[in-house]
């Protein structure tokens, strides 16, 4: 079976994956550490997902941010606050074409 692919759209994990890079996403996990990139729902929005690196946990709580310096060009933990692990989708590993 092949797996879910995700694709960037943004450029909130940009300088490391620009818009376009595409993610094999791993929906069951064994578990979750720092610096993992996730594909998680948007907290606020339902209809939205994100993808972005874990930067801490806290239980069953993730700090999740995005790699672009920049700090206004990312949705993340920054603006609204650690997510729940049930947001949390599975795991990113990028593909290499």
């Amino acid at each position: 079976m092949n797996p879910q692919r995700v694709q960037i759209s943004g450029n909130s994990m940009w300088p490391t994956f620009p818009e376009g890079t595409l993610f094999a996403l791993e929906t069951n996990p064994r578990e979750f550490k720092e610096n993992d990139l996730v594909l998680a729902n948007h907290p606020n929005s339902s209809n939205v997902k994100i993808v972005k690196r874990i930067q801490s946990i806290n239980g069953e709580w993730f700090f999740v941010v995005g790699d672009n310096p920049d700090p206004l060009s990312s949705d993340d933990s920054h603006n609204f606050g650690p997510i729940h692990i049930d947001n949390i989708l599975g795991i990113c590993t990028p593909l290499l074409e």
